[in-house]
């Protein structure tokens, strides 16, 4: 009988190494997609013909910025938020926004990181802050008072910055152009 036991608890510890490990390789891999997916749009935003006008650099050190996309007018430091659900995120204030499955949702899940490149002194006149929320958002809303909220938009102010999903980016390139020409 304890022989039995003792199998059946080695099953149940090797499955879950097992599924551990699993998740750690796709949480990477997502993650590696992720990146690359945001690499390979804002290097589609650079005409073959002004190459030498646009750059995207990615840093090799952690920075509190994922890339930096150097346009004639503008230097854009972004970030790239990870919201592999799709869920709502709740803009707070400049370095609290939080994740919400739904509206009613009372929980404090917070993205992390939000606070390094807000709080971030950029010595560059030509700089501008960029989150891109990847994939995407059920909806991006912004506290403007204790009881009052809005829709964010990629052209909405949000304390400096602009909030755009991937998806939108990658729907409607002439967002991030709009951007640069700064017509929003």
């Amino acid at each position: 009988m304890p022989i039995i036991v003792i199998t059946i608890l080695l099953i149940i510890i090797f499955l879950s190494i097992i599924l551990i490990l699993f998740y750690n390789i796709f949480k990477k891999w997502s993650y590696k997609k992720m990146m690359n997916d945001c690499e390979k749009l804002f290097e589609s935003f650079i005409n073959p013909t002004e190459i030498n006008e646009y750059k995207l650099y990615k840093p090799q050190s952690k920075e509190a910025f994922d890339y930096v996309f150097y346009t004639p007018k503008y230097n854009f430091y972004i970030q790239i938020v990870p919201n592999f659900g799709s869920h709502e995120i709740c803009i707070n204030n400049s370095i609290k926004w939080q994740i919400r499955k739904s509206f009613n949702d009372t929980s404090m899940n917070f993205v992390p990181n939000i606070d390094k490149l807000m709080r971030l002194d950029i010595d560059d006149p030509k700089a501008k802050k960029i989150y891109i929320i990847y994939p995407n958002a059920t909806s991006l809303l912004k506290y403007i008072n204790e009881c009052e909220m809005i829709f964010v938009r990629p052209e909405t102010d949000v304390y400096g910055t602009n909030v755009i999903p991937y998806l939108a980016l990658k729907e409607k390139p002439e967002l991030i152009k709009k951007i640069i020409e700064n017509e929003i």
